[in-house]
């Protein structure tokens, strides 16, 4: 039988540096579960060190996790990949290829940078807590998806409520638009399936920030377009006033 991990004992080695987010990786399900929770606790006071931490654990417990539950390594390496890419890294930053002129940016022209490298007057940036914390949220909604692998119970099912707004738990995880629960099969299957999107759009004045931040199904991503959230249900609504009035009749 293992012996058990002595909480105490981690918090520790956390404080003391000697469980960093360059060797977090090598930790076991059991450990990685433990140390998310001590950090999870500092919620948005959480230090730039400790949040990197945080965000090598968590991408760590997903890739280990959805591996013993038998899940193909290059499908999970893809969603990890495009969830730094669109947590902590930005998106195309420039509107022009520097190999190529006149022609946008593409993966081979250095096209992604970390958004807290970024002039902070411009529309991608974030601060690197924020960002990693994005990052962080996008994989536990990802854990939260109908059909996810559970995790151990009592484990951080109830810990991350204040970043997330439920507990990662399957069938949690909604789409913002249709408010219904987003498949993780099809997700890891199609993963462009599944699009990052903002409750104010950044090019109008939204932040990279948690709260501003969720994951959606493409098509719902189509739908809001550049709106916000407020001004899409009025246009849906105007919408609909048009074509099926009997609906608001009183």
């Amino acid at each position: 039988m293992n012996k058990p991990i002595e909480k105490n004992i981690i918090q520790q080695q956390i404080n003391e540096g000697k469980i960093r987010y360059t060797n977090v990786h090598r930790k076991t399900i059991e450990e990685l579960l433990l140390i998310i929770n001590l950090l999870a606790i500092q919620e948005n006071k959480i230090s730039t060190e400790n949040v990197n931490l945080l965000y090598s654990g968590v991408r760590s417990l997903f890739k280990n996790h959805l591996l013993l539950a038998g899940f193909d390594q290059k499908k999970i390496d893809a969603i990890s990949t495009k969830f730094n890419d669109s947590g902590p890294r930005s998106a195309p930053w420039k509107p022009n290829s520097s190999r190529i002129p006149g022609r946008p940016q593409d993966g081979q022209d250095g096209n992604r940078i970390n958004r807290w490298e970024l002039p902070k007057d411009h529309k991608f940036y974030a601060t690197e807590i924020d960002a990693k914390l994005v990052g962080v949220k996008y994989f536990l909604q990802a854990l939260s998806m109908e059909g996810a692998p559970l995790l151990p119970p009592n484990s951080i099912q109830n810990s991350f409520i204040w970043l997330l707004g439920h507990q990662v738990e399957p069938g949690q995880c909604l789409d913002p638009i249709q408010l219904e629960p987003i498949s993780f099969s099809r997700f890891i299957k199609y993963p462009r399936s599944i699009e990052s999107g903002h409750v104010i759009p950044l090019d109008r004045g939204g932040k990279h920030i948690p709260s501003n931040t969720f994951l959606m199904e493409s098509q719902s991503n189509r739908i809001q377009n550049n709106l916000t959230l407020d001004e899409l249900w009025v246009w849906i609504e105007k919408i609909l006033r048009k074509h099926k009035p009997e609906l608001f009749k009183e």
